[in-house]
């Protein structure tokens, strides 16, 4: 008879108890629900959902405009320039006093002396010039600026006055030029230009204007210890300095030859003191060639000569004398 296979009683029993640890341990295992899976899967970490939170439009940044910074520069002063400004200068009116001529004319404000006179043949005027008195309404040199021969020149003046006919008019007593424009006394250059001719003395010595003219009328170098030559500069402070009582004249020719005419106009566009001193007695044309005499020359003529009274336009256009010399007294 076969003997059927089968366990040895101990090894049952080991079998029987692994079987019942596996089931009981199989119980004891926690349950995953819902997971198609055989392992179980890690539950997910919580992610934070992302809320929608409504954002405003940034407001526009209020840019402020650039604010200019003040800055305190101290204004430079003003240069000596051409077109400085002039100090105002104070009137101050000459005071007459008593004076001969020779020891027998009165020199006063309507004085005058012809120191040359010439005629033609047919009686009528070839030339004339004069000493004339002036009474100096300040004490200063005053400018301004004219077209002579297409150039600019500085006219340098004194503010005077004369009695024409019984009637006083206030004159430009010219006394140099120079080229440019609204230049002043102290950007002078020491030129010719820059000076002028005086003869000073006091009232008690022999006044006798043709004995000065005479003197004019000497070789330059044998005059130049009769007459001084001052700037203007220097001239000006003299002027500052003088009494209240003094007289001024001034020698200058008024009509000229006309055969010295293209010598004036040729000394008009070379010589800026000429420019100055020559435009008023001159006529040009609309193409600046000289035509003849001015109308204020034949006014001055006509008043040296004939005591006629100054014509009112002329007056009123702005009379004017020149000086070549200069004659100042004073007691």
């Amino acid at each position: 008879m076969r003997r059927s296979a089968s366990l040895p009683p101990r090894a049952s029993l080991l079998f029987c108890l692994l079987a019942g640890l596996l089931l009981f341990s199989a119980s004891c295992q926690p349950q995953f629900e819902g997971r198609p899976t055989a392992l179980p899967t890690r539950v997910p970490s919580q992610t934070p959902t992302a809320t929608i939170t409504p954002t405003l439009p940034p407001a526009p940044t209020v840019t402020s405009s650039p604010t200019p910074t003040l800055t305190h520069t101290p204004t430079p002063l003003p240069s000596t320039t051409p077109t400085e400004t002039p100090t105002p200068i104070p009137p101050r009116a000459a005071v007459l006093f008593p004076l001969k001529a020779g020891g027998a004319n009165t020199v006063n404000w309507s004085y005058f002396y012809l120191s040359r006179k010439e005629l033609r043949d047919d009686g009528s005027l070839l030339s004339l010039s004069a000493a004339v008195a002036f009474q100096l309404l300040d004490r200063g040199i005053h400018s301004e600026t004219v077209r002579v021969r297409d150039q600019d020149v500085t006219v340098y003046y004194l503010r005077v006055s004369h009695i024409y006919n019984q009637v006083p008019i206030e004159t430009k007593l010219v006394l140099t030029g120079y080229f440019g424009r609204d230049v002043p006394v102290s950007a002078l250059p020491a030129d010719g230009a820059a000076f002028v001719n005086l003869r000073s003395q006091n009232s008690d010595a022999v006044f006798e204007p043709w004995t000065i003219q005479s003197d004019w009328l000497l070789p330059f170098e044998q005059r130049q210890t009769l007459f001084q030559q001052m700037t203007l500069t220097d001239f000006e402070q003299m002027l500052a300095d003088l009494p209240e009582r003094v007289i001024l004249l001034a020698h200058h020719p008024v009509i000229w030859r006309p055969d010295d005419w293209a010598q004036a106009d040729l000394d008009m566009s070379r010589l800026s003191a000429q420019a100055a001193r020559l435009d008023a007695f001159f006529d040009h044309d609309a193409f600046d060639l000289l035509t003849g005499q001015s109308r204020m020359a034949e006014a001055w003529s006509a008043y040296l000569l004939q005591n006629q009274v100054i014509p009112a336009d002329v007056a009123q256009a702005g009379l004017s004398y020149s000086a070549e010399y200069l004659i100042i007294v004073i007691p």
